[in-house]
This record gives structure tokens, sequence and C-alpha cells, in this order.
């Protein structure tokens, strides 16, 4: 008899497993299942091709279940790729009547064939109409290639599919990572005019810079430096790190990541700056490390080829190279202090001065990572910390506002000359609109170009989520089944990008201190894939590992529904968020 289902020496109670197969051999098995003591089925235990799992008490009543192989099963739809066996699940009523009803998750486990390989994500999907929707909580099991699902609706029919996490292509990207790493739209008038960056810039040693943040690309560092760098005068090498004319020889070559250097003079020796500008490369741009041999020893530096692929920066301290400014130390010790207080990786964008979106409260943010784009939009996620920008051009809306009112280009977001319409989750208050309009009065004029945005907003598209690193599968998969089950993680990260919706929910409360002014309606729920790269966490970067991440949302939930979490299940919950 061919594949008959097999019940697994775990399960606790007494099946009959029956097996048929029709004139084309498909495999038709079924088994009785006592709602009392649920049970574990395959159809084979030493190499299974169908698992499912029913929790003890999961049942509403004692069930028939059937599991039959689908043959000419749909296509998988678009950005998927069928990879196994479908199989049709269904749970009957034992003494007839009414189908059962489910309390909690089944578990499905599904090999996947062939596995998935990153960019690709193994999910497992259920057939709806004619398309294969993807279920939300899924976990690939690398040991096995095997896919595990959780599903309250086991009754259908499910596949493994390989979905690619999606990314844009074409001329659009690469203009677009150019404006990334080079377009001020002037804003070189307000950091050199208005704060005077530039006479920090010009007299910064190479270490201090560094101890700061900044990243250098090294092809475009000078030669005669590179060979200094990478020659054996160690007492040269120590004394060029302590010059502050290194720094700015490699500002002036382009190579300080996110700065630019304005000049009086075309003259190649003129070196001090009369302004400096930044671009977005500043915050969200590094550079894979070089190891120096220095007098002190070996010492790993940011110094290197462009590491591109959507990491913050979380040692740029741009509060801390602020407060050095001019406009800081003349505005007194309170602003010095404020501005040397948000700490690596954070930045209130609420804060510098003629900003139409000041709050008057301190409100420091983290940089966030820059990856599947595309997916979050289709899953209706919402961008910014406050969750403002959603829809069509969200991201280049974004960016548009973040050209004019936190960098202080010349643009004019949010008005009749603004450069794409504001794509917005709500209205901002009148009193926005009305700074907004007076700051297009004030200083008239948009340079923001339009193609730049769209196509930065193409290249922040063209990134993927980077493949998880090593991590403990058993426990992994231990975590999965509390993130989506006692941990409750899964009604806030509803989607299968584990993120938040425009819709929420907007949480405010997993933070250190209550959020007020902007953020105060809420902070968004963020999307999970690659966050074990994303330090620190939290929208003010308040947690420093995934350990502290997890300890502060376990605590929220025990609060709320009763919970208590053990040492190893919270360690269990990092090794999933590891996986991810």
């Amino acid at each position: 008899m061919p594949n008959p289902l097999r019940r697994t020496a775990t399960a606790a109670l007494i099946a009959s497993a029956l097996a048929a197969c029709d004139g084309n051999d498909t495999r038709h098995i079924r088994a009785d299942v006592a709602a009392s003591s649920g049970g574990v089925f395959s159809d084979d235990a030493a190499n299974p091709s169908v698992t499912v799992r029913i929790p003890a008490g999961a049942l509403s009543k004692d069930a028939v279940l059937d599991v039959e192989e689908v043959k000419n099963a749909p296509a998988a739809g678009p950005n998927q790729v069928a990879a196994g066996t479908a199989w049709r699940i269904g749970l009957s009523a034992r003494s007839g009547g009414a189908a059962p009803t489910l309390t909690q998750p089944v578990q499905l486990e599904l090999p996947a064939s062939p596995a998935p390989a990153h960019p690709q994500l193994g999910e497992v999907a259920r057939l709806s109409g004619s398309s294969w929707q993807r279920l939300p909580a899924s976990f690939f099991r690398p040991s096995t290639k095997v896919v595990v699902a959780l599903t309250s609706e086991v009754s259908g029919t499910y596949r493994v599919t390989l979905r690619s996490l999606q990314r844009a292509s074409g001329a659009g990207v690469d203009r677009g990572f150019q404006v990334f790493m080079d377009e001020t739209f002037g804003n070189e008038l307000f950091f050199g005019d208005v704060v005077g960056l530039h006479t920090v810039l010009n007299g910064v040693a190479p270490a201090t810079a560094v101890g700061l943040g900044a990243q250098v690309d090294l092809a475009k560092v000078p030669a005669d430096v590179a060979a200094l760098m990478t020659g054996s005068d160690l007492a040269a090498k120590d004394a060029a790190l302590q010059d502050a004319a290194v720094t700015r020889k490699l500002i002036k070559a382009g190579a300080v990541v996110g700065v630019k250097g304005f000049y009086a003079t075309s003259d190649a020796g003129d070196d001090q700056m009369i302004r400096a500008g930044i671009t977005c490369a500043l915050c969200h741009q590094l550079v894979q490390p070089t190891t120096f041999q220095l007098s002190s020893g070996p010492a790993a530096l940011p110094i290197g080829p462009l590491d591109v692929n959507g990491v913050p920066n979380p040692k740029m301290d741009a509060g801390k190279i602020l407060s050095f400014t001019p406009f800081a130390v003349s505005a007194g010790q309170t602003t010095v202090a404020l501005l040397a207080g948000w700490g690596p990786s954070n930045f209130d964008v609420r804060a510098l001065p003629d900003n139409a979106l000041d709050d008057g409260v301190n409100n420091p943010t983290s940089t966030p990572p820059m990856w599947n784009f595309i997916d979050l939009e289709e899953a209706g996620y919402p961008f910014g910390w406050d969750g403002l920008f959603v829809g069509q051009d969200a991201l280049a809306s974004q960016a548009e506002a973040v050209y004019d009112v936190v960098m202080h280009a010349n643009g004019a977001f949010g008005t009749a000359s603004g450069t794409i319409p504001p794509a917005l989750r709500t209205a901002p208050p009148q009193a926005v609109l009305d700074a907004l309009a007076q700051a297009e009065v004030a200083t008239p004029g948009n340079v923001v170009d339009r193609q730049k945005v769209l196509d930065l907003q193409e290249w922040m598209r063209s990134i993927a989520s980077p493949a998880p690193g090593p991590f403990d599968e058993s426990k992994a998969e231990q975590g999965f089944g509390i993130f989506h089950g006692k941990g409750a993680c899964n009604t806030c990260h509803t989607t299968p990008e584990l993120s938040g919706t425009k819709d929420g929910p907007f949480l405010a409360n997993i933070t250190v201190a209550p959020a007020t002014g902007a953020l105060a309606g809420g902070i968004k729920v963020p999307g999970l894939r690659g966050v074990s790269q994303t330090a620190p966490y939290f929208h003010d970067g308040s947690a420093s590992t995934l350990a502290q991440a997890v300890e502060r949302v376990t605590a929220v939930v025990s609060s709320v529904t009763g919970a208590s979490f053990t040492a190893d299940e919270q360690a269990a919950l990092v090794e999933y968020l590891k996986a991810l």
C-alpha cells in the first residue's frame, strides 16, 4: 500500500491510518484525531513529505484528518517558485456535523525542493482561488531543508513556495546611488553659513573623525595618503592620524563618505573649506574596514571599499559633531549638551534651526536600515518612525521632506511648489502646513529635482536585507513558536515581512520614556528581516543588543498578558531574530 499516514511515536492517541490510491496514484491519507490529545502525523517517519502537528486541546471536537496529494496544482504566482508537492489538508468532525474549529494554530512541515538560496525565502503558501497566498508565519529549517509554518485555517491546499526579496534594477538605480552618495541640493549654504560645519572639519584630526563615525572610501583616498597608511613607517602613520591637514585632503578628494567640501578657489592646493555640505550617505553608508599596523598594534579603521548593503552607520555621532560648531557653541551649553547627548546613530530630524517640523522637544531617533522596500510597500508598511509616509512614491516623498526640512536644501515640501505630491498617511496639522508655507515665503524656490528623488527611490528599492548569519537552528525554531504564540509578537509584526502596516498598530509603550512631541501618536512597528545587523534597537536606539530588545519586549508582553518568559525562552527569541 503506498505511503500510509504514519502516526509518530510522540503522539498520545491511537489512530487508525488508512491509505488509498486512485487511478492516478494520488496519495490520499486519513487518520482519526482526538481533540484532547491532538497528534503528530506524517506519511513517513524516516523521510516525511508532509507532517501535520495538532496541539493537544487545539480542536473543538474529535476530528478526521485528511491529507491528499494535489496533482496539477496551479502554478506559483509572480515572484514565487513552486518548491515541492501540493497537499490538500482538511479536518472534519468525526461524528458528523459542523467542522471542528481551532483554538491555536496547527503546524505544517513541508520539504523545500529546491531549498531557498538568498535572497529567496522558503515559505508555505495556501491556495486562494488560483493564486498562492503566503502564510504570515514560516520558518526554514536549513538542516533538513523543511519549511515549518503555522496556520489557523488548516483546511485548504498548501505547498512550499520560494519567494525572492524584490529588488529594483535598471539605470534609475545607478543614478539614484549617485544621488545618495553625492547630492546636497545646496544644503552647504545652511551647514556652512548658518551652522559653520566647515570650521570644525577644517581642524579635525582623522583619528577624531573616524572616532565620531566618519567613513573613508578607499577608492578615493589620494595615492600618497594610501601609500603612507599601508607603509612600514609607524610613526608617520600615527602622525597622519593626528593631522587635520590629512582630513582636509581626504575631504577635498571626496573620500570622506557623505561630506562635500566647498572652496574659495579651484586651486588644487586650496584645502580650507568655506562651506561643507552633507549627503544621505553620511549616516546610511559604511565601508569595509581595513586593518592597519600602527605603533600601538594592529587597528581596524573605517577606511576601505564601500559596503553597499543598506546597513546604517551605527557609529555616526552627528549630534556630537554638530555640538562643536559655531552655531551650537554660540547657542550655549544647553544646546551643546543636547546635541552631544544624542549619541551615535541618533538624530532629531526636527531639531535644527528653521525647521518647520520643530515640535519643541528632544526626540532623537535611530538611523534605520534601507532594504526590502518593495515588499514592505506591498505589505502596507509606513515609512518614518512616525509612520507618516505611505503609498505610491512614499520613499521619494520622504526623501524630499528630508532634503528640504531636515538637511535644509532650498526645497518646498508640502507646498504648491513642492517636487512631488506628499505621500502621507494623514494630513499634517495646520500649524505644520502653515510653517511649511512660511518657509517657502522666507526662502522661495525649489532645487530638489523630481527625477533625482525618484531615482533615489529606485536605488533604495534595489537593496535586499542580508542573508542571516550563524544561529542556533533548534533554539531559533523554538523562538519561532514563541514569537507566533506565547510571545504574541505577531500581533504587532503582522505581515510576512514581520512589520506593521499603515493601519496600525503603532506602539509608543516599548520605550525607555514615553514618546513625546510629534512621536506621541505612536512609533511604527518596523520590519524585522536582517534585524541582527541593525543594532542599536528601537526608535531611540536605547537597546544595544537583541537580548536587551527581547528582554524589554517580553516585559511589555508580560505586563499585558501575564505570561512570564524564562531566560531560555528569551534566548530562543534572540536566535529566531538572528535567523531572519
